[in-house]
C-alpha cells in the first residue's frame, strides 16, 4: 500500500513538473512580447492545468468505458475524447482569463499562446500515454506468463498423479501374487516398493533431476518385474558416462520402460529391453528398444489408447515445446522404439 501511494505522488509530480514545463515558456515569450507578463503567465498555466485536470477526469470516468470496446474502436473513441479535451480545456482556460485580465492579448499573440500550449500539452500528454500504456502492456504480459505458467506447473502435477497409480496397481498385483509363493522375496519387494515410492514423492515437488537418478529409478522398477518374468526380462543398457549429471524430468522414464514391459513381449514369451542414452548436438537422446509385435502403422503417441505415453508426452511438450514430444518408430528386425530428446 505504501508503494502505491509512493508511486503515485511520485507520479503526479512529474506530470504537474510537465505541465509547468509545458506552461512557462510560452507564458513567458507572449508576456515578453506583449508587456503583460504576469496575465500571460497566469494564462499559460491555466491552459495547461485545465487540460491535465480534464485528461485526469476522463482517465478515471471515460477512460474505463472504453476498454469494453474493441480494440480498434478504443484507440479511435480515446484519441477524438483527448482532442476534445484539448480543445475545450484551453479555450475555458483562456477565456476566463481573458475575462479576468480583460482583452490583453489580440490576434497573433492570443493565437500564439493558445495553439502553442495546447499542442505542445498533446504531444507530452501524448507520450506519457505511450509509456503507460507499454508499461500496463508489460504487466499484463508479465501477469499472464505468470499465470500460465502456474497453470502449466498445475497440469504437469495432475498428469504426473495419473502416472503414479498405474504403476501402483501393476506393483502391488506383483506383490500380492509373491505373498503365497515366496514371503521373504515379497517383503524384500515391499521395501524396494517404500524406496521407489519415496523417490516419486519427492520427484513430484521436484521438476528436474539428474538423468542417474532416474535411471535408479527404474534399475528398482526393473527388479520389481524381474521378480514376475524372472530369466524372461532381460535388459541391456548403453549409457554415455556424461549424460549421468543432466537433469531431466522426474518420472518419465519408467512408464516408458513399463509399456516396454507390458508390449515387448517376444515370440519366445521373452522382454528384451535396451536402454540407450547419449548427448547428440545439444540434446539428451534416450530410446527404449523392445522385441514386441511393435505398434500399428502412424499410430501417434497422443491417440495412445494408454494413459504412459501420452502423459509423459504431453509433459515432455509442456515443459520443453511441442517440439521435444515422444517419437515412436519400428524396431528392426521386430519391435517398437521410443525415443526422447531433451535440450541440454
Amino acid at each position: 500500500m505504501e508503494r502505491r501511494i509512493e508511486s503515485w505522488y511520485g507520479s503526479a509530480l512529474i506530470e504537474l513538473l510537465a505541465v509547468v514545463l509545458i506552461a512557462i515558456p510560452f507564458g513567458l515569450g507572449v508576456g515578453h512580447a506583449s508587456g503583460q507578463l504576469l496575465a500571460s503567465l497566469i494564462t499559460s498555466l491555466a491552459i495547461s492545468s485545465t487540460i491535465y485536470i480534464l485528461l485526469k477526469l476522463d482517465f478515471r470516468f471515460i477512460h474505463p468505458r472504453f476498454r469494453k470496446l474493441s480494440p480498434d474502436r478504443q484507440v479511435v473513441m480515446e484519441t477524438i475524447a483527448g482532442l476534445l479535451e484539448h480543445i475545450v480545456g484551453a479555450w475555458l482556460a483562456f477565456s476566463v482569463c481573458n475575462r479576468l485580465f480583460g482583452s490583453f492579448l489580440k490576434g497573433s499573440q492570443a493565437w500564439y499562446l493558445v495553439v502553442g500550449t495546447t499542442v505542445t500539452s498533446m504531444v507530452v500528454h501524448a507520450v506519457s500515454y505511450t509509456m503507460h500504456s507499454h508499461l500496463d502492456l508489460k504487466r499484463r504480459i508479465v501477469r499472464e506468463e505468470r499465470l500460465r505458467a502456474m497453470a502449466t506447473q498445475a497440469e504437469l502435477k495432475a498428469l504426473k498423479a495419473q502416472i503414479n497409480p498405474h504403476f501402483l496397481f501393476n506393483t502391488l498385483n506383483t506383490i500380492a501374487a509373491l505373498i503365497h509363493t515366496d514371503p521373504s522375496r515379497a517383503e524384500a519387494t515391499v521395501e524396494r516398493l517404500a524406496e521407489m515410492f519415496r523417490y516419486v514423492l519427492a520427484g513430484s515437488e521436484r521438476g528436474l533431476v539428474p538423468l542417474e537418478e532416474e535411471l535408479s529409478f527404474v534399475n528398482g522398477y526393473l527388479e520389481i518385474e524381474r521378480v514376475r518374468f524372472g530369466e524372461r526380462l532381460r535388459v541391456t543398457r548403453e549409457i554415455a558416462p556424461e549424460t549421468l549429471d543432466v537433469p531431466v524430468p522426474s518420472l518419465i522414464l519408467q512408464p516408458l520402460v513399463e509399456n516396454a514391459v507390458r508390449h515387448g513381449q517376444g515370440t519366445d514369451g521373452g522382454i528384451d529391453l535396451t536402454i540407450r542414452v547419449q548427448l547428440q548436438s545439444g540434446e539428451l537422446e534416450i530410446a527404449i528398444a523392445d522385441h514386441g509385435p511393435g505398434m500399428p502403422p502412424r499410430e501417434k503417441v497422443e491417440e495412445n489408447p494408454g494413459h504412459g505415453l501420452r502423459n509423459v508426452d504431453e509433459r515432455l511438450r509442456k515443459t520443453f515445446g511441442q517440439g521435444c514430444g515422444l517419437e515412436v518408430t519400428a524396431n528392426e528386425p521386430r519391435g517398437a522404439v521410443v525415443s526422447v530428446r531433451i535440450p541440454v
